[in-house]
């Protein structure tokens, strides 16, 4: 494993920010941060590195609010308790004209079940139904080889260019199988090489696959490929988002749409020892300074995600489901 780099950069959007614009990002920071409203002067000196602000000043609010957060965690743990480096899961280092890239590779057989779902059941979802229930009367004519199910772990849910996408998980079907493929960036200079990658994947599986991807992942997906000039078709019109499926078919019945209500009703997916997506951006952090963030967790988490996708779009369509 390559040692993690401690020059942790933060990039800020340019703009000016008046009161209303001020009140905007301290409500994305508490949403981002779970900050309570009772918290204002934390949410405002995490301010002073909003957009305008210089890059140290946003680094210098970053390392505050993560040192107040390990020390919360130190105040349970018994004294001189040591966290561990933690180490990336088996994958492969691959040279690439864009530089290194941290790729991880499984390849599931179709009859490979997730939850209580066969994985080859993505492979005959009814078209016309998928159609009517995502809007998009161009779903009549999709193929499961067109899909590229899709799922981003990032340092924060504010967007912006300076949100980083620091791990991928992406999924195809090729043959029998399903290939699923994860990107992680251990150091920010490798990050040309990771989107040439999803850029290339875009081409060969133009339908993305998300939850909640119309709305987000995508929007950070297309920020950073604007940062380094590289075009790929993840704006599209072609997008199928599971999340507004679900909750026009099943949102009337169920207490809420998120994706674990949906993988317990319709897979029979429970997770058990899950690391909540809200931690993530702190892991990652935590990995970057001093290699002891839980990052093998964000990725166990960001698989069981995108194999998710697949089961999903093999019976959402289910006139029976749920």
């Amino acid at each position: 494993m390559v040692a993690p780099k401690r020059n942790l950069k933060l990039i800020t959007s340019e703009g000016q920010a008046g009161s209303t614009g001020k009140r905007s990002r301290r409500d994305k920071l508490r949403r981002a941060f779970r900050v309570e409203d009772g918290s204002p002067d934390r949410v405002g000196r995490m301010l002073e590195g909003a957009p305008g602000a210089p890059p140290q000043s946003l680094r210098g609010n970053m390392r505050a609010f993560l040192q107040a957060r390990r020390q919360r965690i130190a105040d349970g743990m018994p004294r001189n308790l040591a966290r561990d480096v933690v180490a990336l899961p088996s994958a492969d280092v691959l040279a690439t004209e864009h530089g290194p890239l941290w790729r991880r590779e499984l390849r599931y057989p179709v009859s490979h079940v997730h939850g209580r779902i066969a994985l080859d059941t993505a492979r005959h979802f009814d078209r016309e139904r998928l159609a009517k229930m995502a809007k998009s009367p161009s779903f009549t004519q999709l193929t499961p080889e067109e899909c590229l199910f899709l799922d981003t772990e990032t340092t924060g849910l504010s967007g912006g260019a300076g949100t980083m996408v620091f791990a991928y998980g992406i999924a195809f079907f090729e043959g029998d199988e399903l290939v699923f493929e994860q990107l992680f960036l251990r150091d920010f200079g490798e990050e040309p090489a990771m989107l040439h990658h999803i850029a290339r994947r875009l081409g060969e599986h133009p339908v993305p696959v998300t939850f909640v991807g119309k709305s987000y992942d995508r929007h950070r997906i297309a920020a950073r490929l604007a940062v380094h000039k590289i075009n790929a078709p993840i704006l599209t019109d072609r997008h199928l988002d599971l999340y507004h499926v679900i909750r026009r078919q099943f949102g009337a019945h169920w207490p809420d749409s998120r994706l674990r209500t949906a993988e317990e009703r319709l897979l029979g997916l429970y997770r058990d020892d899950d690391l909540p997506g809200s931690e993530a951006p702190a892991a990652f952090l935590d990995w970057i300074r001093d290699g002891t963030g839980p990052v093998d967790r964000v990725l166990e988490h960001n698989r069981q995600d995108v194999l998710s996708l697949a089961a999903l779009l093999g019976v959402v369509t289910d006139e029976a489901a749920g």
